[in-house]
């Protein structure tokens, strides 16, 4: 048996694994595999504003023991930046992640710790020198009831313009059987409305700090601040194609060396996007 059908079968085993025992999870669904793809759209007045995004990844909970996760969640990111008149100023940059996480409960008590340690490596070429970064978050998790946990913490990484730290805060609330909160601020905030079996829709917020390694040993930054919303249609069961539009504010896109001394700080160029994403999805 070759190695890459050896992989497929571990694979499938793995994904058997986390539908049997994924229902003691509290999140509204998991995607053991998801394809985004973001298009934003040229304004007037910001001749940058143009981007397109591709992102693929999984979200893999395998479960230990009682309340005790290990959390696998690789994924694939790729941003082709349009420079409009200034071609070639912004290269296309990509990224590939392994967070390798665990939730961990504390004996006796409504809390528990989840950490997230998160090697992976940005650049214009991908696994070469200068390019690897290391970080993640940490924070607790206390559930005030069942069905509502509220989380708070520190989000660290080693990113190329220096150690960026920021603190987090969320909750996973199931509001009543059509309605739920969750995600993990500044990264993701969804709320949920479910309309029938068949479709789903509600709000997105995401912020996004990156910073990419160059081919010239420089880096790129960018920052985007995204709100949206968005239809989930599940055509047949665990199948869930969405439409996602909105608006990114506060865009910046900066390059620099090894420091927050940028070279070029600038505008990004706030406006609006679509995203189309596809996921084979198990809702709980």
């Amino acid at each position: 048996m070759n190695p890459s059908t050896i992989f497929a079968w571990r694979y499938c085993l793995c994904l058997l694994f986390v539908i049997v025992s994924i229902h003691a999870s509290s999140q509204p669904y998991v995607d053991p595999i998801q394809v985004r793809g973001t298009y934003a759209f040229r304004k007037n007045n910001s001749p940058a504003t143009p981007f397109q995004h591709l992102w693929v990844g999984s979200d893999l909970p395998i479960k230990l023991k009682e309340k005790t996760y290990l959390l696998l969640s690789p994924f694939y990111e790729k941003w082709d930046i349009d420079s409009a008149d200034k071609t070639n100023i912004f290269p296309t940059v990509r990224s590939i992640a392994l967070p390798i996480g665990l939730i961990l409960p504390f004996s006796d008590s409504n809390w528990s710790i989840t950490i997230v340690p998160i090697i992976r490596t940005n650049g214009e070429k991908l696994f070469a020198q200068n390019t690897f970064q290391f970080g993640g978050p940490v924070f607790l998790s206390y559930e005030r009831k069942p069905q509502q946990k509220f989380r708070f913490g520190v989000y660290m990484n080693t990113e190329f313009f220096g150690l960026f730290v920021v603190p987090v805060i969320g909750c996973d609330w199931k509001i009543d059987d059509n309605n739920y909160l969750f995600g993990l601020l500044p990264g993701r905030l969804t709320y949920e409305h479910k309309l029938n079996k068949s479709l789903y829709w509600g709000s997105t917020f995401r912020a996004i700090t990156n910073s990419y390694r160059l081919s010239n040993g420089k880096y790129l930054r960018l920052d985007d601040n995204q709100l949206s919303v968005y239809l989930d249609v599940y055509p047949i069961k665990s199948i869930c194609l969405t439409l996602e539009p909105g608006y990114g504010i506060l865009r910046k896109i900066r390059t620099g060396t090894d420091s927050r001394d940028y070279i070029i700080d600038n505008k990004w160029g706030d406006g609006p996007f679509i995203k189309l994403s596809a996921a084979y999805r198990i809702r709980l």
